[in-house]
């Protein structure tokens, strides 16, 4: 290894430490990722998915709850699906430090699909170093 590229890695030998949504992610310094997957709070269920399966759910039913026998107004899907984007792709780029790139690669969308939504659902960008 250069000594040049050897110093580089020295100078990030320290984990960064991100909170999202109130859960320390810890960066991997050699690839810029999360070293592991966030681990989960006291009295919280250890599977993540079956939370926000369950939250979501619960919300849901509170949400056709309030009103009564009638149905929410048309639309229902894509005003959920821009509830939950909006709180995901604000979590990525605030743990890529605002880069659009390592954000969509997170997310696993192509970096043009996350600038159009970051675009549509008016999401802000904070760009921050180190």
């Amino acid at each position: 290894m250069p000594a040049r590229a050897a110093r580089r890695l020295g100078a990030r030998s320290k984990p960064r430490v991100t909170t999202v949504g109130g859960t320390r992610v810890e960066e991997n310094p050699s690839v810029g990722r999360p070293a592991r997957p966030p681990v989960a709070a006291a009295g919280e269920e250890a599977d993540t998915e079956q939370n926000l399966a369950a939250s979501v759910e619960r919300y849901l039913a509170r949400y056709f709850g309030s009103f009564d026998n009638a149905l929410p107004p048309p639309g229902l899907y894509h005003r959920i699906l821009r509830e939950v984007e909006y709180p995901l792709l604000s979590a990525a780029l605030a743990a890529t430090r605002g880069n659009q790139i390592r954000a969509a690669d997170l997310l696993g969308v192509n970096r043009n699909t996350l600038r159009k939504k970051i675009r549509d659902l008016d999401v802000r960008v904070i760009r921050s170093s180190g």
